[in-house]
């Protein structure tokens, strides 16, 4: 699988770290109330961090492409 250039991949780790946290506890918030809303966006938060752990260290999105 060949890496997206580097700018794409910082702006899909933003992504991964931003999007799904806020959405998940704005909705579970809404629906489930404060405390429910705030755990579930914990969990997704430390789910989103790993994912973005795993691409940069194991996958090495770390360093820009010498091209």
């Amino acid at each position: 699988m060949k890496k997206p250039k580097y700018e794409n991949r910082i702006l899909i780790l933003m992504l991964i770290l931003c999007v799904p946290p806020i959405l998940t506890t704005q909705i579970t918030w809404y629906y489930f109330g404060q405390e429910i809303g705030l755990n579930c966006g914990i969990v997704v938060g430390i789910i989103s961090v790993s994912v973005a752990a795993y691409l940069l260290f194991q996958l090495d999105w770390r360093e820009p492409d010498d091209d």
